[in-house]
């Protein structure tokens, strides 16, 4: 079942989030306190969303979307901070629930959803499908990594 995020789920919202960021070959602070206090924000605030996928009683996916003002354009821009499921196919489930989300928001203007290089490429195309249009290539500084 796909959900609305609770304030109960903040302990699995943040498990998935640390499993989800221990993947990353990229040197991450795990910062459970500041994912939760993230999680908590995005789940009170309407201006952001939090959506969990959960089977049997368990949380086992989240997706995180952050909204703000945009610098470029005169409305927001959303940003996915969170998208990570342990269970292949809810995954789906989840961008599909958040797509609807920012399309239903007239103050979003654009929505960036950050992939690794080497990301699937099925997963592309089923974001394009279901909106996602514009595919380009990101650079990132990561204090830390070079020094």
């Amino acid at each position: 079942m796909i959900r609305a995020a609770q304030l109960s789920d903040i302990p699995a919202i943040v498990s998935i989030a640390t499993e989800s960021v221990s993947r990353d070959p990229l040197p991450v602070r795990i910062d459970p306190e500041a994912m939760s206090e993230t999680a908590e924000e995005a789940i009170k605030s309407n201006r952001h969303f939090m959506w969990v996928s959960e089977i049997d009683g368990e949380v086992v996916g989240a997706v995180c979307c952050w909204s703000d003002p945009s610098f470029w354009y005169e409305r927001q821009q959303a940003s996915v901070l969170l998208y990570y499921t342990r269970v292949p196919g809810e995954g789906v489930k989840l961008l599909r629930k958040m797509m609807e989300w920012v399309e239903s928001r007239p103050v979003i203007k654009v929505c960036v959803m950050e992939l690794e290089p080497d990301a699937d490429p099925r997963l592309i195309k089923f974001m394009q499908r279901i909106g996602m249009k514009r595919i380009s290539t990101n650079v990132s500084y990561v204090r830390g990594l070079h020094e």
